[in-house]
């Protein structure tokens, strides 16, 4: 399945359910970005990784249909856990914000 286009990650550093969100444009030219980042992705059979540019930050998961599910890290501390939802597909449940927070690339 093919990953290009309009996404929606919702990103939880420690894993603790405080979601935050970003819309990402993922493009065919193996780039994405969300306005404020941008980086580098592969799909290699049912996974998907992406990176930051300027950055250690990964984020890797796995693809099933509209969903991307998985686990991120800065290797410098913060770890966490994601999904991602194709743009279209409806959230089910409330998402908060958390200002305090790191920022969907750790910062």
């Amino acid at each position: 399945m093919a990953v290009t286009g309009k996404w929606t990650l919702f990103y939880d550093w420690h894993c603790d359910g405080s979601y935050s969100s970003v819309t990402m444009d993922i493009k065919a030219d193996g780039t994405w970005s969300d306005g404020h980042y941008n980086g580098l992705w592969v799909q290699v059979t049912g996974m998907f990784m992406f990176t930051f540019n300027n950055s250690e930050t990964t984020y890797s998961g796995n693809l099933a249909s509209k969903s991307i599910t998985g686990i991120m890290t800065t290797f410098s501390g913060l770890q966490g856990c994601f999904y991602m939802l194709r743009e279209g597909v409806p959230v089910s449940f409330a998402v908060r914000q958390i200002s305090e927070k790191a920022d969907s690339a750790g910062k």
